[in-house]
């Protein structure tokens, strides 16, 4: 026999009371009320035990509230239901569509969805009866998926509909709204509505927008649009790019979210990877499979490019996420990112790669390399920079000249750990700097460095320091653009990012570049040491300044020794030098730089010992010395002679297998009448 349950008995009488007419508020009530109270469907026991009870009490307290709440609205009015924009829409909205006087207006602005919420979104609406309302005002809201969320119909007075209900609500707030949101800012095109009617002109045009907003300067740019033209069917490429470049982290996610490839490349090879330092960028691409190991153009990947840049955390986060701690700068070479680190003394990027299991090498490779001067475009400009470039040289850089002996900096700073090929040429490098040397030419003559991350310098700033440059232009075959300043013998450029119709203070600069105008003063010093060789006086004579004459001294003595008393170098006229050799008087040169014993020889003996030319020269450095000599002797020689270019010639070892045994020669040239013209020969060597 079953027994009889008292529960059920109740629910029959439940069942068969009178239906009352709930509002919306109430009948929420109710079912929160029963759906907390519910018990659960465990077997039942045969004794009633404590939980049992406690279960039956419960469900009793609901029933007893049940017949409260029914009883308690029996014979009365319903209450309007009051809701808040959270009982219509639980999503995020990202996206708002209205429609007025048959226009539509769109916005993904934030400051538009804030507004919304600011303002819909705080409104209480009322349920109502009212009938008598005439909907002329639609909005609705999207999620980030482009789904609708819900459709609000606005009548001219304070009824709005929703869901084929009608509410009261407070229309001050959207006025409110509507002021900022139905402008002109956000109004949609007339031919709006016929983009899905011809998709493939639609979707030409569209591309045209995007890459026309894309052009424009960051401050002119509206990603809104971006965005727009993106979800009507232009591709999602470039504007990636271009964000994760200006390390755009919300811009990136968003486009990611609408299937923006993270593993797209531009011209260049780089995916937004390679192209962004920010980690925040970083980390939403690799989170959406951009692949850690691509490499560029240049065969440089993320990681190469954060050491490359000094860049400590995004260095980090690359390492966190897969990135191997070998990786060789490029597939083709030996040289670790580690080897870079230690050359650039950056000690945290070091730790960083041996912590993540980066082999060691050999400490002794690491010593004395051009990467350890690191160049800082904010420091380098000031009012020297186009003194300085107008002798070939960079202002706080002492290893950078123009033209450059390749020899001279292996010599002194090893070889270039990278090579490739540019137009006419190629490009050796060592650390952060760049030399390109044309096609069978033997010195480089042309230098550039790219500006590193966090050293911000625009068109603007070099304008206000070095003023109007000589020439804007666009290099056709790397598609740079640049301003330039056309010196006497040189050209200083800087290559910038943007187009020439940017704001100045928003256009970045990427590079400097600095070029050597052939043929120049390395050319016609070749041509002095020829003649000097072949003793061919008569010709010398002719290069020889017509005013000043030539000096010529042993051991770098001009006016004055540069570590003892003055002294009076010999100078000789132009006239004199066809019949120098010949001349049977011995003068007194100078000094003995070792025992300070007086030098009093003929010019053909004097030549002979102190004028070596007996050899090919093993190095040459341009308005610099070697390290061999005495550090301050560039400015000591152009104290005496302001306006000279300097060419030195030094030969390692003029004695086979005695390094002792070095020598330099200096030729020293003024310009006279648009000529080059022979000032100074000057002698330097070891002596005990």
């Amino acid at each position: 026999m079953k027994r009889l349950n008292h529960l059920e008995q109740l629910d029959e009488h439940l069942r068969k009371m009178p239906k009352p007419n709930l509002n919306k508020q109430t009948e929420l009530q109710i079912k929160r009320t029963i759906l907390n109270t519910r018990t659960s469907k465990a077997k039942q026991k045969r004794k009633l035990n404590f939980k049992g009870i406690t279960a039956t009490v419960g469900a009793l307290a609901a029933a007893f509230l049940f017949a409260v709440l029914i009883y308690g609205t029996l014979g009365e009015e319903p209450q309007p239901t009051t809701l808040l924009l959270s009982s219509f829409v639980n999503d995020e909205i990202t996206k708002i569509n209205g429609t007025m006087e048959d226009e539509s207006y769109l916005s993904e602005e934030e400051t538009i969805i804030n507004l919304f919420y600011e303002t819909i979104g705080e409104t209480e609406f009322i349920e109502t009866d009212s009938e008598k309302a005439e909907f002329t005002e639609i909005l609705e809201v999207y999620d980030d998926k482009d789904v609708l969320l819900e459709t609000f119909q606005f009548s001219d007075s304070n009824i709005v509909m929703i869901d084929g209900k009608h509410y009261k609500f407070d229309s001050s707030k959207w006025e409110d709204f509507k002021e900022m949101f139905f402008t002109d800012n956000y109004l949609v095109g007339e031919d709006a509505e016929d983009v899905q009617e011809e998709p493939p002109e639609e979707t030409a045009n569209v591309e045209d927008l995007l890459n026309e907003e894309i052009a424009k300067a960051p401050s002119e740019r509206d990603w809104d649009k971006i965005l727009e033209y993106i979800r009507q069917g232009a591709s999602s490429d470039r504007a990636l790019h271009l964000a994760a470049k200006e390390n755009l982290d919300t811009i990136v996610e968003q486009l990611l979210q609408r299937g923006a490839n993270p593993n797209s490349l531009d011209a260049n090879q780089n995916t937004p990877l390679t192209l962004t330092t920010s980690t925040r960028v970083a980390s939403l691409l690799i989170n959406s499979g951009a692949d850690i190991e691509h490499r560029n153009a240049r065969n440089y990947n993320a990681l190469v490019q954060a050491v490359y840049g000094h860049q400590t955390e995004m260095v980090k986060l690359l390492l966190e996420s897969g990135a191997d701690p070998n990786t060789t700068i490029t597939p083709d070479n030996e040289f670790t990112v580690l080897w870079m680190a230690v050359k650039f003394d950056n000690q945290q990027i070091r730790d960083l790669l041996i912590q993540h299991g980066a082999n060691l090498v050999d400490e002794n490779e690491y010593a004395s390399w051009i990467a350890t001067e690191i160049p800082k475009l904010e420091e380098m400009i000031n009012e020297d920079l186009l003194y300085y470039a107008s002798i070939g040289r960079l202002p706080n850089l002492d290893t950078i000249q123009l033209p450059a002996d390749p020899s001279a900096l292996q010599g002194q700073h090893g070889k270039a750990f990278e090579s490739f090929a540019v137009e006419g040429g190629t490009a050796d490098v060592y650390g952060e700097h760049i030399f390109i040397k044309p096609e069978g030419q033997e010195l480089y003559t042309a230098y550039q460095f790219e500006i590193n991350p966090g050293d911000h310098v625009t068109v603007l700033d070099i304008e206000n320091v070095l003023g109007q440059p000589s020439s804007t232009f666009m290099n056709e075959v790397n598609g740079k653009r640049y301003i330039s300043y056309s010196l006497e013998r040189y050209e200083l450029r800087f290559s910038f990012d943007g187009t020439v119709t940017y704001p100045k203070d928003e256009t970045v600069i990427n590079t400097l570049e600095l070029v050597y105008k052939q043929p120049g003063i390395a050319e016609h010093a070749e041509t002095i040491f020829n003649l000097i060789a072949d003793k061919n006086m008569t010709e010398l004579a002719k290069h020889v300044h017509p005013e000043k004459g030539v000096l010529i001294s042993p051991f770098l003595q001009l006016k004055s020794r540069p570590w003892s008393e003055e002294i009076d170098p010999i100078t000789f006229p132009a006239d004199n030098i066809p019949s120098l050799l010949e001349d049977t008087t011995e003068y007194r040169w100078g000094y003995h730089g070792g025992s300070g014993l007086p030098i009093d020889m003929t010019p053909a003996e004097f030549f002979e010992d102190y004028v070596y030319t007996k050899q090919g020269p093993d190095a040459l450095y341009v308005n610099q010395q070697t390290l061999n000599g005495p550090e301050f002797f560039t400015d000591y020689v152009r104290k005496d002679f302001p306006d000279a270019h300097m060419v030195q010639y030094t030969f390692n070892e003029t004695v086979p297998g005695d390094d002792l045994s070095w020598v330099q020669l200096t030729l020293i040239f003024e310009p006279y009448n648009d000529e080059w013209k022979l000032v100074g020969i000057l002698h330097n060597a070891w002596t005990p």
